[in-house]
């Protein structure tokens, strides 16, 4: 996966294990708020449904939290928008 990040002044390669770390995190919540989207448009029992709202809100959270620090960074996140 090419991941579209970067600094400013520096490629993706050429930045600190922080910075690689925080990409990988952002590009792991997003893929799995994008998962667990596409499993509850699949669900019916209301019990799961609650399930699923609470998770898509914690994840949500989650994925701000890694914008915001993308932004503090000086990263450029291409690709994704806030939620």
């Amino acid at each position: 996966m090419i991941k579209k990040i970067f600094a400013r002044s520096e490629k993706v390669s050429e930045m600190d294990d922080d910075n690689k770390r925080i990409i990988d995190m952002l590009y792991d919540v997003k893929k799995e708020l994008d998962y667990v989207h596409q499993e509850f448009d699949n669900i019916t029992d209301a019990i799961l449904i609650d399930s699923f709202i609470y998770e898509i809100q914690a994840l949500n959270m989650k994925y701000q939290y890694y914008i915001k620090l993308c932004k503090e960074r000086g990263l450029i996140a291409n690709g994704f928008e806030s939620i």
